[in-house]
């Protein structure tokens, strides 16, 4: 088993507010992914301190098929370390206005939890990549932050064109089409056994800002890159030693620069190898 990270700014952005981190070792692991609202103030220090607050109540989460009650005991001890935090450095709360995605393994699997938006891509060890797209229609997510102002949590709650969908896709294609379902739940979370998957991955949602740059001289405007032809490249882990994620980010972004692909938004993954 193993586990690794990495994060890289967005062609638009000025400061990277995404960030990620890993930890443990061959019986189990855990990653954290944040990514900081754009409109927000501070959120690349929100989003740091979300994860930080995570990594240090990971042991509350129970790897088992239905997770619901140790999910909601992280999250809410996650919140109030880091509303700590902003309290004693004098921050605006709404700093933690971040998507917060986890993934905790053991040698019998996995639990995957998104309170916000992203993509989970879980793989299986038949070849298969099992896609999981968490969006919301209006483009704001339901964040953890919310619960600290009772206010901004009833607006939220009252704002009913901004539908949550998860949709469900396999890659390689199988025929069949993507499956999209709504949901009111906050947190999105799914429970895996190691007998059936090798990677759990979990991924910002800058893997929707892909364009591709027209040809040279061409009067066609860029093209939004659909999100399997971005992630079938970027999934194809050559091995899962060391530091897997930082290198196939380094060099699915090599490819993209030959292949004239640019990412608006911040990208941030973070992955657990479950074999072996």
């Amino acid at each position: 088993m193993n586990c690794d990270c990495a994060f890289f700014i967005g062609a638009d952005h000025k400061i990277c507010q995404d960030y990620a981190l890993c930890s443990g070792g061959d019986d189990s692991c855990a990653v954290v992914l944040s990514d900081g609202c754009s409109s927000s103030p501070d959120t690349d220090i929100g989003a740091r301190l979300l994860v930080k607050a995570a990594a240090g109540s990971m042991s509350l989460i129970d790897v088992i098929p239905d997770p619901f009650e140790s999910l909601d005991r992280y999250h809410q001890q996650t919140l109030r370390l880091a509303a700590l935090g902003c309290n004693v450095i004098r921050l605006d709360p709404a700093c933690l206005d971040a998507t917060l995605m986890t993934i905790k393994a053991n040698a019998e699997g996995f639990v995957v939890s998104c309170y916000g938006d992203g993509v989970f891509a879980l793989l299986r060890r038949d070849g298969v990549a099992e896609i999981y797209s968490i969006d919301f229609a209006d483009g704001y997510p339901h964040y953890l932050s919310y619960l600290l102002h009772p206010e901004r949590h009833d607006e939220f709650e009252a704002w009913t064109s901004n539908i949550k969908h998860v949709t469900r896709q396999l890659l390689p294609r199988d025929g069949s089409e993507p499956n999209t379902r709504v949901s009111d739940a906050a947190v999105e979370f799914y429970y895996g056994s190691a007998a059936d998957y090798l990677f759990a991955v979990a991924i910002s949602d800058g893997i929707f800002s892909f364009t591709e740059a027209p040809q040279p001289g061409s009067p066609q405007p860029g093209r939004t890159l659909p999100l399997e032809d971005v992630l079938t490249p970027l999934l194809d882990f050559k091995n899962a030693s060391g530091e897997f994620v930082q290198r196939r980010l380094q060099a699915f972004l090599r490819t993209c620069a030959l292949r004239r692909w640019r990412h608006s938004d911040d990208l941030a993954m973070a992955a657990i190898y479950l074999g072996d």
